[in-house]
Order: C-alpha cells, then sequence, then structure tokens
C-alpha cells in the first residue's frame, strides 16, 4: 500500500503543501473554515505527518542546498568554490546534493524531504532536464530558490545564467561575414549553458544571412566515445569550423582530426566553451568562450541571501558576461 504523504492531502484538501504544514504545526493564520477541511483529509487518510511537514515550522538556520547532476561535477568545481567563499563571507553554511537519480520513483520528492530535514532556508539549483518539477515542488514549500543556468524571477526566485543565444550567434555571425558557412556544432548534455538557446543562436545568424542552420549534432560527455565518433565522422565530412559545447568535446575533435590528417587550424578551426583546464592541455590549445563559473556561483549565493533577507534587489534575473578567448586553434 503506497505511504500517504504531504502531496496526497495538498491536492485532496485543495489546498497548498504550506498550508497543510501550518495546519499541522498549529498556525493561527490559516482560516478556521480551511483548518477544518485539511484536518478532514488528513484524517480521512489517516495522513501521519513526518520531519517533511513539520519541518516548515522551524526558525532560519542560515543553512543553504546546492543540488546539482554529479555528471555536471567537472564542470561546476569552480563554481562551487564561490558559492564556498561566498557563504563564509556572509556567514552562511553549504550542503551540498546531488540528482543524478532523479527521474526514478519518488527521488525528486525524497530530495525535497531532505532539504526540509535539513532545515535549509534557501536552494540553489542547477540546470537540468528535471528543473521544472524540482521548483515546483520545493517553491511549494515556500522556500526560496536561485537557479544558476536557466532563467527564472519570481518574488522568491531568482537566476544567474550566460546568454547562451548571444555566444553562438556573435561565433557565427563572425564566420558568416568573412563568407564561412560551413560550421558544425556538437552538443553534449547542457546544464550551465541551455543547448536549445546556443542552437537558436545559430540559427538567427544563418537566417540574417539568408542561410539555414541545420549543422547539430549530439555527442557523448566521455572522451572515451567521442573521439572515436570524431575519428568516423571526420573520414567523410571536413567543416570549416568545429564548435563544442565543452572543452572537453572539442580537444575530442582537435585530436580526431589530427588522426585523418585535418590540420587544425589551417583546415579546420574549433572551438570549445566553459574555458576549462582541458583547452590549454591540448595541441593546439584550444580557442574557447569563457563562462565565469566563479562569479556565478558567488553572484547566486548573494543573490538567494538578499532574497531570504528581504534585501533589495535591482533584478532577480543576472546574466553574466562571456567572453572568447582566442587561442591555437582558430586562425
Amino acid at each position: 500500500m503506497k505511504k500517504v504523504t504531504i502531496y496526497d492531502v495538498s491536492r485532496e484538501a485543495g489546498v497548498s503543501l504550506a498550508t497543510v504544514s501550518r495546519v499541522i504545526n498549529g498556525s493561527n493564520v490559516v482560516k478556521e473554515a480551511t483548518r477544518q477541511r485539511v484536518l478532514e483529509v488528513i484524517k480521512r487518510l489517516d495522513f501521519k505527518p513526518n520531519e517533511v511537514a513539520r519541518g516548515l515550522a522551524k526558525s532560519k538556520t542560515t543553512m543553504i542546498a546546492v543540488v546539482f547532476p554529479q555528471a555536471l561535477f567537472a564542470h561546476v568545481k569552480e563554481m562551487i568554490g564561490g558559492i564556498g567563499d561566498a557563504s563564509r563571507t556572509l556567514k552562511y553554511n553549504v550542503t551540498i546534493h546531488t540528482t543524478d537519480d532523479i527521474g526514478e520513483d519518488d527521488m525528486i520528492d525524497e530530495l525535497v524531504e531532505k532539504l526540509i530535514k535539513s532545515r535549509v532556508d534557501g536552494v540553489i539549483l542547477f540546470n537540468n532536464e528535471n528543473l521544472a518539477t524540482e521548483i515546483e515542488k520545493i517553491s511549494s514549500y515556500d522556500m526560496p530558490i536561485v537557479v544558476i543556468g536557466d532563467r527564472i524571477s519570481a518574488e522568491n526566485q531568482g537566476s544567474i545564467y550566460v546568454d547562451a543565444r548571444k555566444i553562438t550567434y556573435e561565433l557565427a555571425t563572425s564566420y558568416l561575414d568573412k563568407g564561412v558557412s560551413d560550421i558544425a556544432f556538437f552538443t553534449a548534455r547542457q546544464n550551465l549553458v541551455k543547448k536549445e538557446e546556443l542552437v537558436e543562436g545559430f540559427k538567427q545568424a544563418y537566417e540574417e544571412h539568408g542561410l539555414t542552420f541545420d549543422n547539430v549534432t549530439n555527442v557523448s560527455t566521455h572522451y572515451e566515445e567521442s573521439y572515436p565518433y570524431f575519428v568516423d565522422y571526420f573520414k567523410t565530412h571536413r567543416p570549416q569550423v568545429v564548435i563544442a559545447g565543452y572543452d572537453k568535446e572539442a580537444v575530442a575533435a582537435i585530436n580526431a582530426a589530427r588522426e585523418n590528417g585535418i590540420r587544425v587550424p589551417e583546415d579546420m578551426e574549433v572551438i570549445g566553451m566553459m574555458n576549462t583546464t582541458y583547452s590549454v592541455m591540448c595541441n593546439p590549445t584550444l580557442t574557447t568562450v569563457n563562462v565565469p563559473v566563479y562569479n556565478m556561483g558567488a553572484l547566486a549565493l548573494r543573490l538567494l541571501t538578499k532574497i531570504l533577507n528581504d534585501e533589495p534587489i535591482e533584478s532577480h534575473e543576472v546574466v553574466v558576461k562571456h567572453l572568447l578567448i582566442k587561442r591555437e586553434s582558430t586562425k
């Protein structure tokens, strides 16, 4: 028999999760008719309140949760450093939660329960395929949220992101203006930079030049899989420019090009994204788009604390600037 949860009570009573919690905790801000309706549902469903339901009545703890997909860790180490440094300065504590199993059974519910039991004051989320569900369930507890890598804005929500469409629009335009239109875009699973918006940037630039862009290929995030893919790809395809969603895939392309006798940058230019250590470890060194991940982490923490403390906020949507760093893989 399925365990009755606070979500079931909320749905049956037609009220928010926060209202159910207030009734459980004896709050006097709930109207009497609503309180009686919730209590009737609790009795009828034989709901046993747990720490999730009771946790909302706790006082502030200066504890902030950071939630991100484990697979993204290699790309967010510096960002977590920014969050950590900012939290120490502002005297907040940070807990880390990963979401690789999110989407299986009730994992999102379990994540939310962990957050409530931890008595965190607010949550920093990273863009991922389950972001909308995470936001919906966490915000139902009136818990402030800041998202890194996507754009959201509400009274208790904010976001730190990079203008992904602008990145690829500028890159494509710079080549199209020179008459170079044979550009291939290789993207792995994106989180910090939205894949869909990267593609839209290419399409916009091509449309403005009277052309159509459709040269998008998904590749593995694992080098041992992307490298052999590129080796085979370059046997029959030789684009003038290769742009990859992350530096690691761009390095795989450079090495696979060499395997096929393609010179970089003389025969083919290659550009990566994120400006990771991969960009300076390969030969030739990689031209890449720098995204200030450390600053994004620090900004996310600061924005969340402003929301928590009702401080003045100029904008709940904070866009950070990217920068193209030119190295040896482009002319």
